[in-house]
């Protein structure tokens, strides 16, 4: 462990490469998020639904960004070619790379999720609602988490993509059997956050995957002795 962060300086130094290309964007992705916020907190089932479905949207795009700008066209515009000039190891890029995706992305999810939850508790919109929206929340988290490993570790812009279409599918899915799902649908309009058994079960479950995907290309990542 001590040599993998053995040049903490460079890798603090990528991360903020990365932050300075993404730090607008994200600045507009967020912009755009508190609008949706407001969209959402008009508690009508129409404007509530939309922004559901464009904070959805919102959300993907922001994790899709990152991963292909970030990382796969890295590969694609010869950056790493750049990169092995540099007094850098492919752990140390690697590590760089993990860490700035992780915080571009947390740091917007979080404020968008807790955004969501606070217009919903502060507008008329049923407190029902809120264990659907942080478990689809959580679901987007780990699909992302998912292309992020993918990207890291392949860099190919084919296998990435191939997890995206198939993560974003399984959103879709998600969301239609929690909605069907007694314990979530016959709650939605209550008028207090009902966290029973079976959304506490699938909180703890996509948490705890989230947390086994970001381990696993971490251990991974310590394997790397090549920056291709």
């Amino acid at each position: 462990m001590t040599h993998t962060f053995s040049n903490s300086q460079m890798i603090k130094l990528l991360i903020l490469k990365d932050w300075q290309l993404m730090k607008k964007s994200l600045a507009a992705y967020l912009a755009g998020g508190v609008l949706i916020i407001g969209l959402m907190g008009m508690a009508t089932p129409l404007l509530f639904n939309t922004g559901a479905i464009l904070m959805i949207t919102l959300m993907i795009v922001i994790g899709v960004r990152s991963a292909i700008e970030l990382v796969v066209n890295e590969k694609k515009d010869q950056t790493l070619t750049f990169m092995m000039s540099l007094p850098v190891t492919a752990q140390d890029y690697a590590w760089a790379k993990l860490g700035a995706n992780l915080v571009l992305y947390l740091v917007p999810w979080l404020l968008l999720v807790a955004g969501m939850l606070l217009g919903i508790v502060s507008s008329p919109v049923y407190n029902g609602v809120i264990p659907l929206v942080v478990l689809g929340s959580v679901f987007i988290l780990l699909s992302y988490c998912s292309y992020l490993a993918t990207a890291l570790l392949t860099y190919s812009e084919g296998y990435t993509t191939a997890v995206m279409i198939v993560t974003n599918l399984l959103l879709n899915g998600f969301i239609i059997w929690l909605m069907r799902m007694p314990a979530i649908h016959l709650t939605l309009e209550a008028p207090t956050a009902s966290w029973n058994s079976t959304s506490l079960l699938l909180l703890a479950a996509g948490v705890g995957l989230t947390v086994l995907v970001l381990l696993a290309t971490a251990l991974l990542q310590r394997r790397k002795t090549s920056f291709l």
